[in-house]
């Protein structure tokens, strides 16, 4: 039982967002559906190559997600999907269906400039990175701190390279960014009543009340977005709740404001009950180019999402910053030199990202990040690590390992099963009969550079070099 169950809070729940559906057979199925748990789901990243190994595996057992190509309901099973070895090596992001819709209705492109305004922590971050190949610039914004060190996992665990996180109020970035961003994703903090399946521990806090408090929060942050995106752009706002005080009651304060400048575009290839008529008729006819996930018809938590454009330029009261593009600098080129003259391979990177030392890391981030941290006060970091250098030498980080190990052919050694258990305890591997190895190696397991190791004893110890944070008590694989 759910920490936060109240049946008549439920019933009360469910009736309110139940009166948004064209019928009492809608009604009825959405209630019964609303009481039962959502099926586990995840997303395959496409910014680790060795996913392709899983992709088999999940089209075997997995259900496919309609609107998204790398998206796949899981079947019940005793695995642990946040367990796995796949998980850890970041083949795979745990979301559920119906927040992959808003990525994929957004649609970045490579190169392109995109905002991720509300960002923790991170799952439509990480499904935007791989949408852009990790090239061009990815803002990525999340104003709390408590939700940073998720968000920060998550991006690194992944392998996104091409952000820049930021820490601000959204109408603070206006000053900085105004009509600057090709895409932005205003995914708005919200009541969360289209959770309820998932977590009913939310009914502690919702109310008709509560909701139109938080519209007024997502029309702030909603009027932000759409001053940072450029004419022609795209923006999705989306939201986890299905009530009309966070969705449609938003978008009309923005079409009050900015009146014709605002189109609503249609969202392809998305189908679901629309609203009864008397209530349709409370807003503009194009409202119903948005959409909403019922969890009855998509098996997943509720959801609603729109997509707009703007057709001429906001304007801005101050002139912003020149976001000039950098080059790598010679020490950083250095750097890689040795790290690709060491491994013998090329570390990969897209015509607008740059190599740069910074906090004693050699990291590889967009060309516009150096500018961004030197002239916005609400930088945090930007890009991905891929090395510590120390004493003329360079350390992987478990990044690099994770993403481009399989591109190194230096020195490794093929781990079984027990004895990966073993690193990911955290305990010290034993090889019978030693290896012969010695100094720094990769463990690989199938298709998997696990991690960097020590081996010692010519090869009969290995000290694995796998973060404390990818520790596991259980490890579980998917394939």
């Amino acid at each position: 039982m759910h920490k936060g169950y109240d049946p008549d809070k439920l019933q009360a729940l469910l009736q309110y967002i139940g009166r948004l559906l064209p019928n009492d057979q809608e009604r009825a199925a959405f209630y019964r559906c609303s009481q039962t748990p959502p099926p586990a789901s995840l997303r395959l990243n496409a910014l680790q190559a060795q996913a392709q190994y899983v992709r088999p595996h999940l089209h075997q057992r997995g259900q496919s997600v309609p609107w998204c190509g790398e998206g796949f309901a899981w079947p019940e099973s005793d695995i642990s999907l946040g367990q796995t070895l796949e998980h850890a090596m970041g083949a795979y992001y745990v979301q559920a269906k119906a927040p992959m819709l808003a990525v994929e209705v957004l649609a970045p492109q490579p190169g392109e400039r995109v905002l991720d305004l509300c960002a923790a922590p991170g799952g439509k971050a990480t499904q935007m990175a791989a949408h852009m190949q990790n090239s061009g610039l990815l803002l990525v914004n999340e104003l709390q701190r408590k939700r940073m060190p998720a968000l920060v996992g998550n991006l690194e665990r992944c392998g996104v390279a091409n952000h820049v996180l930021t820490q601000a109020p959204g109408a603070m970035l206006t000053r900085y960014f105004p009509n600057f961003f090709d895409r932005v994703l205003v995914d708005a903090p919200c009541s969360g009543d289209g959770i309820v399946r998932k977590d009913q521990n939310m009914l502690a806090y919702w109310s008709p009340q509560d909701a139109q408090r938080l519209a007024q929060q997502q029309k702030g942050l909603l009027r932000a977005g759409y001053q940072m995106l450029r004419p022609g752009g795209t923006l999705v706002y989306s939201t986890c709740s299905l009530s009309l005080e966070e969705n449609e009651e938003v978008l009309l304060g923005l079409l009050r404001r900015y009146k014709e400048d605002v189109a609503i575009l249609p969202i392809a290839a998305f189908a679901g009950p629309r609203l009864p008529d008397a209530l349709a008729a409370q807003f503009p006819p194009e409202f119903a180019r948005g959409g909403r996930v019922w969890p009855h018809h998509h098996d997943t938590e509720g959801a609603f999402v729109a997509c707009l454009s703007k057709r001429t330029p906001t304007p801005s009261p101050e002139a912003p910053p020149a976001w000039d593009p950098s080059t790598t600098n010679p020490a950083a080129a250095a750097s890689r030199r040795a790290i690709e003259e060491r491994w013998t391979s090329t570390l990969p990177c897209p015509a607008d990202q740059i190599f740069t030392l910074s906090n004693r890391h050699l990291c590889r981030q967009p060309a516009l990040g150096p500018a961004i941290q030197a002239h916005l006060p609400y930088f945090v970091r930007a890009g991905m690590k891929v090395a510590r250098p120390h004493k003329g030498y360079h350390y992987l980080s478990q990044q690099t390992v994770a993403l481009w190990g399989h591109l190194m052919p230096g020195p490794s050694v093929e781990l079984s099963w027990p004895q990966l258990q073993n690193l990911f305890a955290g305990r010290p591997i034993y090889c019978d009969p030693p290896t012969g190895l010695k100094g720094e190696i990769f463990c690989r397991f199938g298709p998997w550079t696990v991690c960097r190791a020590i081996a010692r004893e010519e090869g009969r110890l290995l000290e694995g070099m796998l973060p404390r944070a990818s520790f596991r008590a259980r490890l579980d694989r998917l394939v």
